[in-house]
């Protein structure tokens, strides 16, 4: 009886394992791999639970479970090998046909088959058979797409694993050693695979080798109390409550224990940490001490003096902050898939190991970009939690710069608009009365021209006041379903003759069956200003392009490309301000009306510039 003990301390161990594997889920095979482990640990754990109550490892009210068990451990296989490492996950379409392959096994593992084709035989040539071959073939796919050495020592040791359960469950009957394999592959083969995988997988994690071994102790220490809680409770019910229903009642309640136990655990791991393993690792105890200290609350002191953390924590690492604009798309695309981007994986990281910063609804606010020094998970772990502060010091920055900025807009608009309301009927005035002197005087043709010359200013006026009060007014929309290619040839049609003034060319990319919903008089107005001011910006034989495509999330995207002067990367962050211009003869309300307009709509506009090389703006709005 007292061996069944020794699959509760294996199966302790790899739940210590599964925990930490979950714990750090920022990648999505960690998660999978996690879950992984915790079914593989929990079989190990049952059939130690069985071989305590004095049964056999190899009875049925072991095998039929653990087969189960081992339906769904393939399963999971088949999931985590697929995408291993860093790879798409599997389609749907497969997944939903592996998910009704392994319901199948479990109803052969359920129902008892006699015959010539008895219940082992079916779920050994219907399920475990085939599945092994699948999972060795999907090893080996992985095994090729991969150079890293723990990700292949991971893949190597999952084969191991399925290669012992082969031989004990299909192998070792044959040879008649069926309950000693069956030891062999729970023990032996357990302890091995959540040793070496697990190790694998948190050197990959930035774990220490102290700090690894002083977690899985302490983790596994708990669950081993868990399952003696659990164990304990069970018996004393046995022992002190009569049979019957009152019996059967406190066995239930005794259900209850582990997990109370386990919640327990959790509650009490923190005081664990500092008290235990503090003194077990230099390192974790200085990483405890530096997470305890406020940062300012200023955002540019936040970052200074949470670089300079880091830096002195990771023995002299060099530590500089990178805001979101500024990171490259495919190192924030890294960043938020991964949770942490480091240079000797592979994956593109501008230095030795990039921790972001995300803010309060998920959005990637920046990321520290450590290099040197010492870059183990104590270290990323503070600059994890320090990246997490600095992003709330920023996005409070960014909150009260906004009601700020917002607030002197309101005032500045509400004045303008006032000013507007003032200027437009003089203004009215003097256009009619210079129309009237130009038609009734007879003056020479020399002479007229200041009287055309005077029209034209007092036009541009009165539009300039005209964008005054359209930036001053709510958007009020009169939305409707759009054919967006429609839209771009109604705004060609009405832009062509005006380009052509400038010597400009327009060519149109439209794909069909692109819809959106929206006030098209209003969007047209955002498309003429915008290729407007890509002919501007465009020298006479240029050519601008206007474009539409779907874009992620169920979106449209409508580009307007011009290959002119571009715009300075000082004024880029700030094209769409109100009055904010660079021309002499704009109010710098054009953008700025294109941006509210764009974003009553549900939508929002993006640039990208190159000085020298041109610009394109990004109308994004939601599909029909």
């Amino acid at each position: 009886m007292n061996a069944g003990f020794i699959p509760l301390a294996i199966s302790a161990i790899g739940l210590a394992y599964a925990a930490l594997m979950l714990k750090n889920r920022q990648r999505r095979d960690n998660l999978v791999f996690g879950i992984l482990v915790l079914v593989d640990a929990g079989m190990t754990a049952w059939r130690g639970l069985n071989v305590l109550t004095g049964g056999s490892i190899v009875s049925p009210g072991v095998l039929i479970p653990c087969s189960i068990g081992t339906i769904a451990l393939a399963l999971l296989s088949f999931e985590f090998v697929y995408a291993f490492p860093r790879r798409p996950p599997m389609p749907w379409a497969m997944r939903i046909a592996m998910i009704a392959w392994g319901g199948f096994a479990i109803v052969l593992a359920l129902v008892n088959i006699d015959g010539p084709w008895k219940h082992n035989t079916a779920i050994e040539l219907g399920f475990f058979a085939p599945a092994t071959i699948v999972i060795f073939v999907l090893i080996a796919r992985a095994y090729r797409k991969t150079q890293q050495t723990d990700a292949r020592v991971v893949l190597s040791m999952l084969g191991f694993r399925w290669l012992f359960g082969f031989f004990a469950y299909f192998v070792a009957p044959v040879l008649g050693i069926f309950s000693e394999a069956v030891w062999a592959e729970t023990t032996i083969g357990s302890i091995t695979a959540f040793v070496v995988i697990g190790t694998a997988v948190l050197r990959t994690e930035l774990f220490s080798s102290r700090s690894a071994v002083a977690e899985v102790i302490t983790l596994a220490s708990l669950a081993v109390l868990v399952m003696l809680g659990a164990g304990g409770s069970v018996a004393a019910v046995r022992a002190f409550v009569p049979e019957g229903q009152l019996q059967d009642l406190a066995l239930f309640g005794a259900t209850l224990v582990p997990l109370a136990l386990t919640a327990i655990g959790f509650s009490l791991y923190p005081r664990v940490e500092r008290r235990v393993l503090a003194g077990l690792d230099e390192r974790r105890a200085r990483r405890l001490n530096v997470q305890g200290d406020p940062l300012p609350a200023d955002a540019a002191s936040a970052i200074a003096e949470a670089s300079s953390r880091i830096a002195s924590f990771g023995d002299g690492s060099k530590v500089r902050w990178v805001a979101a604009p500024q990171l490259e798309e495919k190192t924030a695309a890294l960043l938020t898939s991964e949770g942490v981007v480091r240079k000797d994986q592979d994956l593109g990281a501008p230095c030795c190991l990039a921790v972001p910063a995300f803010g309060a609804e998920g959005a990637l606010v920046g990321a520290f970009y450590i290099d040197g020094g010492t870059l183990d998970r104590d270290t990323y772990l503070v600059a994890r939690d320090l990246a997490q502060r600095v992003a709330l010091a920023v996005e409070r920055h960014q909150a009260v710069s906004e009601l700020e900025d917002a607030r002197r807009l309101a005032a500045l608009g509400q004045f303008a608009a006032a000013i507007a309301h003032d200027i437009r009927t003089p203004l009215t005035s003097i256009s009619l009365n210079v129309q009237i002197l130009r038609r009734k005087l007879q003056l020479s043709d020399d002479d007229r021209e200041h009287l055309d010359i005077a029209l034209e200013e007092l036009a541009r006026l009165d539009k300039s006041v005209a964008e005054i009060l359209d930036f001053a007014k709510p958007v009020k929309l009169a939305s409707e379903e759009i054919d967006v290619g429609e839209l771009i040839e109604d705004a060609a049609k009405g832009l062509s003759p005006v380009l052509s003034e400038r010597g400009v060319s327009l060519a149109t990319e439209t794909p069909d069956d692109l819809t959106i919903h929206g006030d098209a008089q209003r969007l047209r107005q955002v498309l003429a200003n915008l290729v407007g001011n890509a002919a501007d910006a465009s020298q006479p034989g240029a050519k601008v392009v206007l474009r539409a495509a779907p874009a992620n999330d169920g979106q449209v995207a409508i580009e307007v490309e011009d290959h002119g002067r571009g715009i300075g990367a000082d004024d880029l962050p700030r094209i769409f301000e109100p009055f904010f211009t660079t021309r002499s003869d704009g109010t710098g309300l054009g953008l700025a009306i294109c941006h509210k307009v764009v974003r009553a709509h549900g939508g929002d506009i993006r640039v990208r510039s190159t000085v020298g090389e041109g610009s394109t703006f990004t109308v994004v709005l939601p599909a029909a």
